[in-house]
């Protein structure tokens, strides 16, 4: 069995995922991370108050690759009009 890091682990009890569930989700964090400039710690408590919905649609849907790019569209800023 593979140990979860720390980070996994709080993901794990944060979101109430399994072990591979947060392990995927802390590589969604990695990938958002590079992606649109913001440290691991932001993005995890960007989404722990801000990606219900996206969290509900995930269980539905259980596409990971969708659910990482709704979040990158919430996470970015738009530019002004």
């Amino acid at each position: 069995m593979i140990q979860l890091t720390e980070f996994e682990q709080r993901l794990l009890e944060t979101f109430s995922l399994s072990d591979r569930d947060a392990r995927r989700l802390q590589r969604v964090i990695q990938d958002l991370s590079i992606v649109v400039g913001m440290e691991h710690e932001e993005i995890f408590d960007f989404m722990r108050f801000g990606v219900d919905k996206e969290l509900e649609i995930l269980k539905k849907d259980y596409n990971w690759e969708h659910f990482r790019i709704r979040i990158q569209k919430k996470l970015k800023k738009s530019p002004l009009v």
